[in-house]
């Protein structure tokens, strides 16, 4: 199934969607999600995935930010990372630890459906990704080091944002 999500930049860009980013953030969260909610700290979440989404970035950090959860760190370190503000965005990610999307993002199942990256090895390490690593090399590429990579960072980073918005749905109606 192709992903509606758009492939965003590395760091962060200007929101064209600021009706629909009105609407997420007003929408009760059983009409957003479609279903009862069962965990009312992950549709937070999915409202902060969502924002990210569509490159709201102040939008998503003042979610992320107030969301005390392991899913709240892991939107706030994808929010700084884009921002970019490595430091800030490592610290986030140190308290997120071994999230089950690091594992999924570290997969062979991952890796095989973006054959083609050659930063897998760099990132991966025991089965897992490694957020600072990732971090590093968008920043690397950023500053122009390495601009040769930045479709496979923009790929791996599309993965990882719906892969933890879908790992937040589901826990959110408690699928």
């Amino acid at each position: 199934m192709e992903s509606r999500l758009p492939r965003l930049g590395l760091i962060q860009g200007t929101p064209s969607q600021s009706s629909l980013i009105r609407d997420i953030q007003n929408a009760p969260l059983d009409k957003l999600l479609g279903s009862a909610v069962q965990n009312q700290s992950m549709a937070e979440a999915v409202k902060a995935g969502l924002c990210v989404g569509l490159d709201a970035w102040e939008e998503a950090h003042a979610i992320a930010q107030d969301l005390d959860t392991v899913e709240g760190s892991y939107w706030h370190g994808i929010v700084h990372r884009r921002e970019p503000d490595p430091g800030n965005a490592k610290y986030w990610f140190r308290r997120v630890g071994l999230h089950p999307v690091l594992k999924q993002l570290g997969s062979q199942e991952t890796l095989e459906e973006l054959a083609s990256l050659t930063v897998f090895d760099i990132i991966v390490q025991s089965g897992s990704w490694v957020p600072g690593r990732f971090i590093d090399l968008c920043m690397e590429c950023e500053r122009g080091e390495t601009p040769e990579i930045k479709p496979e960072l923009q790929a791996l980073q599309k993965k990882e944002i719906e892969l933890l918005l879908t790992y937040c749905i589901q826990n959110a109606m408690g699928a």
